[in-house]
């Protein structure tokens, strides 16, 4: 998964956007008959490049609209109990206009999916509010209003203020965390190469860091600058469960870390940024170890 970073573009820029949706209540449902086969689906939409504006039209089986104006029409269902906040899935997805125009998706770094915990805004709002209502196997439409989406923040040339987005989505699968314990849970997203840190106090880290929480979607992203940040082994400069899971890494290696409050910020938070006894999200890449 060496390129999955470059396929964060929504992603990445949509983490300035702060606004929390609500629990979402589901208030209409319809049912429909889906007039293709399950492959033939998957099949035009791994082929559609450009636009989607039609692409569930006779496809729909099931149709929720909550109260919070998000609409999801499932394409194809899955089986097994639904998503929850603090697992991470494999997602296959393609981002869209209200006019269909696609304008993000996985494909775009001929990428099968990409992964995404859900629940600490990696996106905006609707998406965390919609994936917590899918089942591994689910692809539907996503109808995600402004307000859930980035409301009046833009992506110039790409996303407009004030726009909805569709999203197109299939669950691919859940991964399991290599590491579950200690107020600690972390997924190996990429491995690293040559020598490592090692508890070495002769080299220095250099890290980027996307942070996040359930409250706020921008808590640092060092990307957005191009500023690394430095660690060296012994020094109380990161966050405890951060010196734990950095303890031996390599260069190149990327992790998604969910540390509790314990492991973060404690009982103090962090200014306004991180609220007291709040868990915090880590999406992170090892870019160097060096002699100091």
């Amino acid at each position: 998964m060496n390129r999955i970073i470059l396929c964060l573009l929504v992603l990445t820029l949509a983490a300035c956007h702060t606004t929390t949706g609500k629990k979402t209540n589901p208030v209409k449902k319809d049912i429909q008959k889906p007039l293709k086969k399950s492959d033939e689906i998957e099949k035009e939409f791994k082929s559609t490049k450009d636009n989607l504006k039609s692409f569930e039209k006779g496809k729909v089986a099931d149709v929720k609209t909550f109260s919070n104006g998000l609409v999801i029409k499932w394409i194809l269902k899955g089986k097994g109990r639904k998503l929850k906040k603090g697992e991470m899935a494999l997602i296959d997805y393609r981002l869209a206009l209200p006019d269909g125009k696609i304008v993000d998706g996985n494909n775009r770094i001929n990428m099968p999916f990409i992964p995404f915990v859900i629940g600490y805004n990696m996106q905006t709002p609707g998406w965390d509010l919609a994936l917590q209502e899918l089942t591994p196997g689910d692809f539907v439409k996503v109808e995600i209003p402004a307000e859930l989406a980035l409301g009046s923040k833009e992506i110039k040339g790409v996303i407009p203020a004030n726009s909805a987005n569709w999203l197109y989505v299939k669950v691919v699968a859940l991964v399991t965390p290599s590491i579950h314990s200690e107020g600690i849970t972390s997924w190996k997203i990429k491995d690293g190469e040559g020598s490592s840190l090692a508890k070495d106090p002769s080299k220095e880290l250099s890290f980027h860091a996307m942070v996040s929480t359930e409250s706020k979607a921008s808590v640092m992203n060092t990307r957005l600058g191009n500023y690394p940040l430095k660690y060296t082994p012994g020094q109380k400069t990161i966050v405890p469960g951060l010196r734990k899971i950095m303890k031996n890494p390599k260069k190149g290696e990327r992790y998604f870390i969910i540390l509790d409050a314990p492991q973060a910020y404690g009982t103090r938070g962090y200014a306004d940024l991180v609220k007291p006894n709040e868990q915090v999200f880590y999406n992170i890449e090892i870019m160097d170890i060096r002699a100091m």
